[in-house]
């Protein structure tokens, strides 16, 4: 079961995401370099400014506003949990969430080439939006964004 994160928890969610990102370095809009730069107050500031969920150590995502719609961000299950139920998890835990808020959908951005993400995404009710654009960080990397009503 996913556990909703709080400020307090900054030193996991920090541990979690460094870990993401030196095992995915391409799966984010974001950098090992850049984010392990951060204050306490930066890892503090974001868990006070987004949902943000976690399986123990095995995995994390997060929400944030999106005009009607919840973003799903920056998921990570680490690879010995992969093809189990802590992305399922993770996505049960957003979805709850983002009906508790009212919105209509939850959207996702995931790599074109990652085809695992991909299927994953799609089997738990996500659908292809047709909307797509470059990584902001990986400019060569083309996202594409899904979506799932609500």
């Amino acid at each position: 079961m996913a556990d909703r994160l709080t400020p307090a928890d900054w030193v996991r969610f920090r541990s979690l995401r460094l870990t993401a990102l030196a095992d995915s370095p391409r799966a984010f809009a974001s950098t090992y370099a850049r984010e392990l730069a951060f204050s306490e107050r930066d890892w503090r500031d974001w868990l006070a400014d987004a949902a943000v969920f976690a399986v123990g150590s095995t995995g994390v995502t997060g929400v944030r506003p999106d005009d009607d719609r919840l973003e799903l961000i920056s998921m990570w299950v680490a690879p010995a949990h992969r093809g189990g139920k802590v992305a399922q998890e993770l996505v049960d835990a957003v979805v709850e969430h983002a009906r508790g808020t009212g919105v209509d959908a939850v959207t996702a951005w995931v790599w074109a080439e990652n085809e695992r993400a991909k299927r994953f995404y799609e089997r738990v009710g996500f659908v292809p939006t047709g909307f797509s654009e470059p990584n902001p960080v990986f400019t060569d990397q083309l996202e594409l964004e899904l979506a799932l009503p609500l």
